[in-house]
């Protein structure tokens, strides 16, 4: 079996990683390569990474559109070369991609996010041509979150579908405390501090955060992560004069994921709730949380906000009133610790449905 992965983005996110190794690790005689779309023309690691490298970045959709196509004819090529007998394409552009360029290889379809747009008709348009594809030969799809299923509904019946949540690996070791946040105690100290962590973005509503937090004498923000807002942020915090309200760590790597929550209070995952993949969506700071008993804040008229609800492991919140965030802030005490036990919170723990989706 070899399997081709698409990708649109570099360096990989660790999910790649866990669907890459899982499935080697049941299927060990399998070959499994990845190209990616290589937007920031990042110097390639890993050898079995090869990639589209341009200096392209992120956000213009009409230069993304064009250059899509210069992807595909690039991935036609490595297809040519490999010989696959599975493509697995992550997320939509990659499916269409993956449609275009495939002769007789089985398309294996992953969803990490639902991909839309503002503009209403842009996202019928969207959806048109998602659900079309899935009509047109697709051999499995695997779902980041059970709640999509929701969404795709009759449009995937007749397809072989699982979901694998986004868990984190067992590997992470969750009593070694790696000293990540040692720097930061004595800042923190006497402070409930919120931490943000992961992926630098939504800019608008981490700036409503920070907002809230500039008026709040008793609370303190840490931002762990990189990513396309790091560095206006950064601008922003400095420009206010907010760095003592405000810690941006930089980048972090999974044997910290301990320090980094053992010095937060709260765990902040409050993202667009207008949006739709934000709707049926499960943030791995969801499992995280839980694995390191933190509360956590999350957006409202959300089915994960109505599951944190239920379970009482947090907090909704309206991420666009930087007032509503502001009187949650101030109600908060440092009894965070939840009590809430969940079992199978590790991605070993479901990485077995793989084997109903390959060979």
């Amino acid at each position: 079996m070899r399997i081709l992965m698409l990708c649109d983005h570099y360096p990989l996110s660790p999910r790649v990683n866990k669907i890459r190794d899982s499935i080697i690790k049941k299927y060990p005689e399998s070959k499994v390569e990845v190209y990616v779309w290589n937007r920031e023309n990042k110097t390639i690691q890993e050898d079995y990474v090869e990639g589209f490298n341009q200096k392209l970045g992120y956000g213009n959709r009409i230069k993304k559109l064009v250059n899509l196509l210069l992807f595909m004819r690039k991935a036609k090529e490595k297809v040519k070369k490999y010989k696959p007998t599975h493509i697995h394409a992550i997320d939509l552009e990659m499916l269409i991609t993956a449609k275009t360029i495939s002769n007789k290889e089985k398309i294996i379809y992953e969803v990490y996010d639902l991909k839309t747009f503002k503009n209403r008709a842009l996202n019928k348009i969207r959806e048109k041509i998602e659900f079309s594809l899935l009509s047109q030969g697709i051999h499995g799809i695997i779902l980041a979150s059970p709640y999509f299923k929701e969404y795709y509904k009759e449009k995937i019946k007749n397809i072989n579908t699982i979901f694998i949540n986004n868990k984190p690996v067992k590997s992470i070791n969750i009593d070694f405390n790696s000293g990540y946040m040692d720097n930061y105690k004595v800042e923190l100290e006497n402070y409930i501090v919120i931490g943000f962590v992961g992926t630098v973005r939504y800019e608008e509503i981490l700036k409503n955060l920070i907002n809230a937090v500039e008026k709040t004498e008793k609370v303190k923000l840490i931002i762990s992560g990189g990513g396309p807002c790091f560095d206006s942020l950064r601008a922003y915090i400095h420009k206010n004069k907010l760095e003592k309200k405000v810690i941006m760590t930089g980048r972090y790597e999974q044997v910290d994921l301990l320090s980094i929550y053992s010095g937060c209070d709260y765990i902040w995952a409050a993202y667009p709730n207008d949006d739709l993949n934000v709707k049926y969506a499960i943030s791995n700071k969801y499992f995280e949380s839980i694995l390191f008993r933190r509360k956590i804040i999350v957006s409202e008229n959300t089915l994960l906000g109505n599951d944190v609800v239920s379970k009482q492991i947090g907090f909704t919140i309206n991420p666009y009133n930087s007032d509503e965030i502001e009187k949650l802030l101030i109600s908060l005490d440092k009894k965070y610790e939840i009590d809430y036990r969940e079992k199978n919170l590790f991605w070993e723990n479901e990485e077995d449905k793989i084997k109903y989706i390959y060979p």
